[in-house]
């Protein structure tokens, strides 16, 4: 069980892209060693990472929870939406054998996320407590204020002399004075014995501190340069597979536009001494309806990491079709085996062939069913061209372009044997 997670561990490097720019050093694999590029594309990707004290271990089996946390990563990531259906294949067996310990991760990616939403309502909470304090030192400083300039009013009032007539009603007596003071000073007490107002200025550093930490923690976090990266590693795909479908558009024009017609040749003038003789035209060659064909597929994009040629890249395909059953539409129908991942692969066509010479191009649009993938069917087309070399028994060559859902593009190719009759 660990050999089988750590070679699928391993391998999960091959099926994806081209290796970053940036090189990932371990002190335990030489510079010549046949996994290392393997390793460090694992590595920059996230999927896996090295011991601290700077070695891979590269020797030592996967635990269970090791692979199930590779494959929680692989899924983080995305990458398996722009891989061809055999790889996701092989992906898939590997991370039913550590379902469980895959779900435990997820569940642990969860809480943490949860955690983020708390600490963000928490920071939000104490901001709001800081403002309040600070609208609460200030309401008590435009008092203390206030109550300088009474107590300065009154101290005036106190040292003036007293007037040889009785001074008549013109402004509060000291009395008033007094209680008015009285009243402001109770005022001020309540003010100072309401919650955190003494102390707002320290509260409102050590506020500051655990602010400043808290942001520090979600800037430093690894997540936030691992989404900026998948973000710029979509808008790069996005722009290719445009490139592409727009290929595929121009390749569909040319293949519908029929071809042109012969021009007539000028009919030599008789010369009164000779007669021309007609000349004699070959027989054409009798039209065979049915057909049986058989060869080999592999796939050409996403480029595969292990070569066009890998094993887990090629198919042993057999076909069967009609060339007219209605208004010079046909229908052909496939089977493929790939050789490495051993899966089968089921496909149907609505054909068009354009004359019967000795080449002879013809179109496809169709349905490809593989009956291992989550998502089993999705959208192909075929591209072709027969050669007609030995009678009954001629070559056909062919590109396979197709449309899975979610918008990813692939393409692939055919060819071998035909046999029409």
């Amino acid at each position: 069980m660990k050999s089988r997670l750590a070679i699928a561990s391993f391998v999960l490097a091959a099926f994806f892209g081209v290796f970053a720019s940036a090189q990932t050093q371990f002190r335990d694999i030489p510079a010549g060693h046949w996994a290392r590029q393997a390793v460090e594309f694992a590595v920059q990707c996230g999927l896996i990472e090295g011991f601290p004290d700077g070695t891979f271990r590269g020797n030592q089996n996967l635990t269970r929870y090791q692979a199930a946390l590779i494959f929680f990563r692989l899924y983080q990531t995305n990458r398996l939406e722009n891989a061809r259906p055999e790889c996701r294949l092989a992906v898939e067996r590997g991370a039913q054998e550590v379902g469980p310990e895959l779900e435990q991760l997820r569940q642990r990616f969860a809480a943490l996320e949860k955690t983020s939403q708390d600490q963000a309502g928490k920071l939000a909470e104490l901001e709001a407590e800081v403002k309040r304090a600070i609208e609460t030192s200030q309401r008590a400083a435009a008092l203390e204020q206030r109550l300088a300039a009474l107590e300065q009013q009154v101290q005036r009032l106190s040292q003036a002399p007293q007037p040889a007539q009785p001074a008549q009603p013109a402004g509060p007596t000291p009395a008033e004075l007094q209680a008015r003071i009285a009243a402001l000073e109770q005022q001020v007490q309540r003010l100072s014995q309401a919650p955190a107002a003494p102390t707002a200025p320290q509260d409102a550093v050590a506020l500051e501190r655990r602010i400043a930490t808290l942001e520090e923690q979600i800037r430093n976090r690894p997540d936030t340069a691992r989404v900026a990266a998948l973000e710029e590693q979509v808008r790069s795909l996005s722009n290719q597979v445009t490139t592409l479908q727009g290929q595929v558009t121009e390749l569909r024009q040319q293949a519908q536009q029929p071809a042109p017609a012969p021009q007539p040749q000028p009919q030599p003038q008789p010369q009164p001494e000779v007669r021309p003789v007609a000349p004699v035209m070959p027989a054409a060659p009798p039209a065979r309806n049915l057909y049986f064909g058989a060869g080999a597929a592999l796939g050409i994009i996403p480029q595969p990491a292990g070569g066009i040629f890998d094993t887990n890249n090629l198919a042993v395909t057999g076909m069967v079709g009609v060339r007219n059953v209605f208004l010079g539409f046909g229908l052909r129908a496939g089977l493929d085996y790939n050789l490495g991942t051993q899966a089968l692969g089921i496909e149907a066509y609505l054909t068009r062939h354009f004359g019967s010479g000795l080449l002879s191009p013809y179109v496809g649009v169709g349905a490809r069913f593989l009956p291992a993938l989550a998502n089993p069917i999705y959208g192909t087309a075929a591209v072709g061209l027969d050669l007609n070399l030995f009678g009954p028994l001629g070559l056909f060559v062919e590109g396979n372009p197709r449309f899975e859902q979610g918008g990813n593009f692939g393409l692939g190719a055919r060819a071998g044997l035909k046999f029409n009759f």
